[in-house]
Formats: C-alpha cells, structure tokens, sequence
C-alpha cells in the first residue's frame, strides 16, 4: 500500500507535478543545469557559517538531496526557516516552492526552483544535535498543546 501524504507535502508534490506538466518531464533532468546547480549549492554551503555538507549530496536523476550540519542551537521554527531560508536566498531562480517536513532525523526543507530553461528539484536536510533537539521539543509542545516560539 503506497503512503499517502497529508497537507503540505501534498500541495508540493501537486505543484511540482503541475511544473513538470507545464515544462516537461525533461525540466529537472538537465545533466549539465544540475551538475552547475549541486556545485554552486555545495559552494553557498562550505562558505555558510555553522553549517556543513555531510559527504556528497544524495542524487537521483532529478533529485539531490543535501545532509546539513547545524553547529548552533535551534530554538524554534523561526530560527529553523531562517537557516533554510538564507540558503533558498543563494539557490532561488525565476520560480521557487518550498516545504518544511519535520523527520525524526531533523527538519527536512523540499524545494523545487528553475527557470523556464531548466528546474532544480531537491532538499536540505538539517540534521546534528542542535536540529534533533529541536524537533523532540516541537514535537513535546505540539502533543501537549504547547506551540510557541519565544
């Protein structure tokens, strides 16, 4: 039995699937588009402060998927969509969607961006200590009512 996504990943996988009608099966697959963008990401994320690429990005054919680091403390949703915000800001072309999934690994933000030439479809994955911590604590307040961001 397939898993069946809820709210926003539905909504993301809906609009992508509406980019991809729209432009072509073909938008995300351009190997020399991607080989510029995974090189232009992965040099926006060794010059970030407090983040790190773990290993190579994760690739599908029109898919990466970059494991991030996170040296410093993550105290709520506002400092989470603020790191991943800062690095849409270096990654962002003509269009641009996002969504913030909450893993037991950490916070996983999707993306999808491009032009009308080519699109980039993939996500950071923030992970280490500090992104852990900070998703056990959201998911304590959530179940006890408490959502709050000081």
């Amino acid at each position: 039995m397939a898993t069946t996504l809820s709210g926003p990943e539905q909504a993301f996988d809906n609009v992508v699937t509406m980019l991809l009608n729209h432009f072509g099966q073909g938008w995300t697959t351009n190997a020399k588009a991607n080989s510029s963008f995974v090189q232009g990401t992965v040099a926006l994320l060794n010059a970030a402060d407090g983040l790190h690429l773990i290993g190579e990005p994760g690739a599908s054919e029109a898919a990466f998927d970059f494991d991030i680091w996170v040296d410093f403390p993550v105290d709520g949703l506002m400092v989470a969509d603020d790191v991943a915000f800062s690095l849409f800001s270096g990654i962002a072309e003509d269009i641009f969607v996002s969504t913030r999934i909450l893993e037991d690994r950490g916070v996983r933000y999707r993306f999808l961006t491009g032009s009308v030439r080519d699109g980039h479809l993939g996500s950071f994955h923030l992970t280490g200590p500090h992104a852990l911590e900070f998703v056990t604590m959201h998911r304590l307040r959530a179940a006890k009512g408490l959502l709050f961001n000081a």
